[in-house]
């Protein structure tokens, strides 16, 4: 979906209404945001750009088409996986580079360059997750290229060299806080923001994108605070907010009446990133999560979790999440009774023969 070319119209002349494809590059420009991309050299982040800039920067004049008609289909549906997809085309298209060429273009990455990037992200001990991740978008990206043109285009990612995914493997799991982690968080807290952010990523279980696309007019205070908000697969929802809560939002607005809910330091509109380097920050400082960093997916997982400890029935767990699955919830909140009953078990073992193996333990041990 290339921009329009709108003509300049002399002084004077009556301004007509947008068309039709001038609205729709509109949407599709302000669903991909913008984001402040790293420079290569000194990995320092450079200023914001439009997400839609950036790809007509990277592709091809053919390419960017069919990549705008592509994140703008209802193949995507989530507003935050158009933004990751457009993310993931910044990335092949420097492994494009390492290749030779200048520009990203469909067929520039061959079956053979991918089994070369995997084998070499495996090297260097990347979780099949992430890996599978990368792969997803330019798969969907080649499939889709396909179907609109009616021709044959192979697809680089194959079964065979898609890494497999166990489910079940905890290792590469989101991680979780408890609640006494949680709390130390607000201990160092810088701002407002910081504890406002932190407070609704978790109270509401939210992925991060509903709260970056929000603005103030979504937000009714009064008798009872309300926030309207769009979960995944553009679903509406209003939600009650606490009252405390509330308070603190109005003092966050600051008396706005327009423009986003959530503005960084420059007062512009908080994005995921924003909300991944807040995290990360209070996560470091409050000592949680050694060697990873707290993002606002650990502050959803922490807060289903908690849900189930409270007593929450899975089906109240599940709506409040917005999972259309119930094996989805149940893959947040199932690790913590598979290791209550791993733990049990372990110690009925050792209870077996404790006597024996306290004759190695020093005295008082």
């Amino acid at each position: 979906m290339p921009r329009p070319e709108v003509a300049q119209r002399p002084a004077g002349d009556v301004v007509r209404a947008p068309t039709r494809a001038e609205d729709a590059f509109a949407k599709i420009r302000e669903d991909l945001g913008q984001v402040a991309p790293r420079d290569p050299k000194d990995r320092k982040l450079g200023p914001r750009r439009y997400r839609m800039d950036i790809l007509r920067d990277i592709c091809t004049a053919e390419t960017f088409t069919t990549v705008m008609s592509w994140l703008a289909s209802s193949t995507i549906p989530s507003i935050n996986t158009k933004r990751n997809y457009a993310d993931d085309l910044r990335f092949w298209h420097g492994f494009a580079q390492e290749l030779g060429h200048e520009r990203f273009y469909i067929g520039c990455i061959t079956r053979g360059d991918v089994t070369t990037w995997r084998l070499s992200e495996e090297k260097r001990e990347r979780a099949d997750r992430s890996i599978a991740r990368r792969l997803s978008a330019l798969s969907s990206l080649t499939a889709f290229a396909a179907e609109e043109s009616q021709t044959f285009v192979p697809n680089p990612v194959t079964r065979h060299n898609r890494p497999r995914i166990d489910q079940h493997d905890e290792t590469t799991a989101t991680p979780m806080l408890e609640v006494e982690e949680f709390g130390a968080l607000f201990d160092w807290a810088a701002c407002l923001r910081d504890v406002v952010v932190t407070s609704l990523v978790y109270v509401f279980a939210g992925r991060v994108s509903e709260w970056c696309q929000a603005d103030v007019t979504d937000f009714h205070d009064g008798r009872k605070p309300v926030i309207d908000l769009t979960r995944k697969g553009n679903k509406g929802r209003q939600w009650d907010v606490p009252h405390m809560l509330a308070e603190l939002l109005v003092l966050l607005i600051d008396g706005r009446t327009e423009g986003p809910l959530l503005l960084d330091s420059e007062g512009r509109r908080l994005d995921r990133h924003d909300v991944d380097r807040i995290l990360t920050r209070l996560g470091k400082r409050a000592g949680v999560l050694t060697g990873r960093d707290l993002t606002p997916h650990v502050l959803r997982v922490s807060r289903l979790t908690h849900m189930w400890d409270d007593g929450t029935p899975l089906e109240d767990i599940q709506e409040f999440a917005g999972h259309d699955d119930p094996a989805t919830t149940l893959s947040y909140i199932r690790r913590r009774g598979d290791q209550e009953r791993r733990a049990r078990h372990a110690a009925a073992g050792v209870d077996k023969f404790s006597a024996q193996l306290g004759r190695w333990l020093p005295p008082g041990a």
